[in-house]
């Protein structure tokens, strides 16, 4: 993949964290995850696209529905099937980072997440 393809992918997904409607939403999770694809974070694993969406849809309860709005870090780099970048978790009003991590995704021979590992961390208080 091009890095502007990279950088496509990824949009698309950060995209789908942002989107405000499930049925697009689900649509959404249907067109870049395999069917058997599986979400890894440190609290939980999510396999399949029920209940990936069901950890995306509580993410956008939780955080962009209160005034959140996730978004890429352009930094796209990925090889053999693997894509690394970076995004953060932003108040719309204000732009200050609550949170920020890296995403490793691992791609079927579609194009599909087939693994999904998020690292997030919360900047530290100085």
């Amino acid at each position: 993949m091009s890095q502007r393809s990279l950088n496509a992918l990824v949009d698309r997904y950060i995209a789908t964290w942002n989107e405000p409607e499930p049925d697009v939403r689900r649509k959404m999770i249907d067109e870049l995850w395999a069917e058997d694809g599986t979400y890894y974070n440190r609290l939980f694993v999510c396999q399949g696209r029920d209940m990936v969406e069901a950890a995306i849809s509580t993410a956008y309860r939780e955080h962009t529905a209160k005034g959140f709005t996730f978004k890429s870090r352009n930094d796209a780099y990925g090889h053999h099937g693997g894509v690394k970048f970076g995004w953060v978790l932003a108040a719309r009003s204000t732009g200050e980072v609550d949170t920020f991590g890296e995403e490793f995704l691992i791609l079927d021979g579609s194009g599909r997440i087939v693994a999904d590992y998020q690292f997030g961390l919360r900047p530290p208080a100085i």
